[in-house]
């Protein structure tokens, strides 16, 4: 089962100016926080770790027990997670099996690159919608859609996104033509697209609901 979650950054003061929010948050995390040049960015950085740590605390871990892979993944021993930020929003993802996550706030979609990340019939599947905001809409479903995928396995953005083709609407994933054992899960939420992905097909996705 895949449990997920959201929380309103713009409730959170800026790490910068209020460093008492930092308390408790590994050094490594805190100079990843403050390496931002942006408040917003900040907040959302800030937001998603302490996210991260109600969810763990409920199922016993803590947070100085997460540690960060080869890939800039952080991780823990006997549970898997991910986390995403966009916008106002955080999202963390936890699971008994690998999963990603990713979230983001529709806005002016890049079109211009779907040729080189989007299949033909993803592509078909854009060229379909009813208007713009459809449209745009699509564009993130698609996009969330690759990168909770390549951010199950690890493997981020160093695999093209033009080898993973996205069957809409069925929710299913193809590798270099290879249907990928994997389960998708997908919504929107108010005016951000969300996107899951868990190792296995037959995962449930659980809504824990905003906090």
């Amino acid at each position: 089962m895949v449990e997920y979650a959201l929380f309103d950054v713009s409730v959170l003061p800026d790490p910068q100016t209020d460093a008492s929010v930092l308390t408790d948050i590994p050094r490594w995390r805190q100079d990843n926080i403050l390496r931002y040049k942006h408040p917003e960015d900040r907040r959302r950085s800030l937001g998603v770790w302490r996210l991260m740590e109600d969810m763990l605390a409920a199922r016993g871990f803590l947070a100085r027990d997460v540690a960060v892979d080869a890939h800039g993944k952080p991780y823990c021993d006997g549970l898997f997670f991910n986390l995403s930020h966009s916008g106002d929003l955080a999202l963390c993802a936890i699971s008994d099996a690998p999963v990603g996550c990713d979230i983001e706030r529709v806005k002016d979609a890049p079109f211009e690159i779907a040729p080189r990340v989007f299949c033909a019939d993803e592509r078909a599947y854009l060229h379909a919608a009813q208007d713009d905001r459809e449209a745009r809409r699509r564009f993130f479903t698609l996009w969330t859609l690759k990168e909770s995928y390549l951010k199950m396995t690890g493997e981020g953005l160093g695999v093209s996104p033009k080898r993973l083709e996205i069957r809409m609407p069925a929710l299913t994933l193809r590798r270099d033509g290879a249907a990928q054992p994997c389960a998708l899960f997908h919504t929107a939420y108010e005016n951000y697209e969300i996107s899951l992905c868990a190792a296995g097909q037959d995962a449930r996705f659980l809504f824990q609901g905003q906090r």
